[in-house]
């Protein structure tokens, strides 16, 4: 649902950063004058990450790429060959829970909360797979709210800019050589205004709740598109109706020979058209936005897969295969080994919630796990314990992976 973003990243730990040994960062020179710039840039996982002269810090990049690159996943038409030009892919579907994989990735690897990460720019995007080629449906987009389309890559690709948002329109079977017919529709979000219309801020409001507002006003200004069905069949239609029609496909018609007062009239005319003689290929790929968006954005719980000794907590976890714990409700923390059931669906780790309730029920072993996992200085993000104890869980977490070689997202 996610797929590039540009994050301000708030009271990150510069010396930290700098020294992380997979990010390089680089002093970049204009190839024009020659001049040093005052940045300085690492590239990781086909994102970018942007050190400014005054401290701050912009990550941007395809979140959708990046998960796809650490869990290895290529575009079909990957080329060995072709290695050092390739952009990354993001023409498969990416979930909440990938998304929030993805966050907790971030985390660890800024040393930093949710709320640290700050959205300056973010696009909401499902991928389709309508039954027609999707050059069919693009060649026939006409206009959105007022402004014509840009296209560009062969047609392959179309978008309005507007001044808060872009709507963007891809054949990306066409991109990555996917087998199925495959058009990505997305909304690029530019402005806080809009989003805080959609209660997002920063990485910590990614929920269900706000990808479904995402997703609504992706379908309302997918809705707002003005196109033309080459589907139409115009086999029994007159000689005036294939005159209409003609003129109806044609942008400039719409923009420059049409007064905007008048437009309303003719684009419930056309929709008359399509409605009763075309396949009606917008709605065709509106159902899909609606029927993947749904599924994209609902939360699945994890299988419990790790047992855990939690005498040397977080490093003694091996895989456990058995029926019995694949079938066990409970949600068990891999790193404390304490039940975690009272936390929301997505998470798989003890955090504040957690915590909180384990200070109630157990102080004994929650003031264990204090003195074992409490170290370094927090930062002003950490507004409780609970922040400090969940951020230090977190690093356990994918510091064991790395170790242990377990199929999970893992940093280095």
């Amino acid at each position: 649902m996610i797929d590039f973003t540009k994050i301000l990243l708030l009271g990150i730990d510069l010396k930290r950063l700098y020294n992380l040994p997979q990010l390089e960062f680089k002093t970049e020179v204009s190839e024009k004058t020659g001049v040093l710039s005052t940045k300085h840039t690492a590239y990781y996982h086909f994102c970018k990450i942007v050190i400014y002269d005054s401290g701050l810090i912009l990550f941007s990049g395809s979140i959708h790429k990046l998960y796809n690159s650490i869990k290895n996943q290529k575009a079909p038409n990957y080329n060995e060959k072709q290695k050092e030009t390739y952009k990354g892919f993001n023409g498969n579907q990416f979930t909440i829970s990938q998304i929030l994989e993805v966050r907790t990735h971030l985390e660890v690897l800024f040393d930093c909360e949710p709320q640290q990460m700050q959205f300056q720019n973010i696009e909401f995007g499902v991928n389709t797979q309508p039954n027609f080629e999707p050059k069919l449906f693009l060649k026939g987009l006409l206009y959105h709210n007022g402004k014509n389309f840009e296209y560009r890559f062969e047609n392959n690709f179309a978008q309005v800019e507007h001044q808060q948002y872009f709507i963007k329109i891809y054949n990306k079977s066409g991109q990555f050589g996917i087998s199925k017919h495959t058009v990505r529709v997305e909304l690029k979000v530019t402005k806080a205004e809009y989003l805080k219309n959609l209660n997002i801020k920063t990485f910590e409001d990614i929920n269900q709740r706000t990808l479904e507002n995402a997703l609504k006003s992706l379908l309302k200004r997918f809705d707002e598109v003005v196109y033309y069905d080459y589907t139409i069949n115009k086999k029994n239609f007159t000689k005036r109706q294939k005159e209409t029609l003609n003129n109806y496909s044609n942008p400039r018609y719409w923009l420059y020979n049409l007064k905007p007062k008048n437009r309303d009239k003719h684009k419930k005319k056309l929709k008359g058209f399509i409605m009763n003689y075309s396949k009606n290929l917008h709605q065709k790929i509106r159902r899909e936005i609606n029927l993947k968006g749904v599924t994209i954005n609902r939360l699945f719980k994890k299988p419990n897969g790790v047992t855990i000794n939690t005498s040397s907590i977080g490093l003694n976890i091996t895989p456990n295969t058995s029926k019995k714990s694949s079938q066990k409700k409970d949600r068990i923390c891999p790193i404390t080994g304490v039940d975690i059931s009272v936390q929301k669906e997505d998470s798989f780790l003890l955090s504040n919630t957690g915590f909180k309730v384990l200070e109630k029920e157990n102080p004994t072993y929650y003031n264990f796990l204090i003195e074992t996992l409490l170290t370094g200085k927090a930062n002003r993000y950490e507004k409780s314990i609970y922040s400090k104890l969940s951020k230090q869980v977190r690093n356990r977490y994918f510091n064991n992976i790395e170790k242990h070689n377990l199929k999970q997202p893992t940093l280095f």
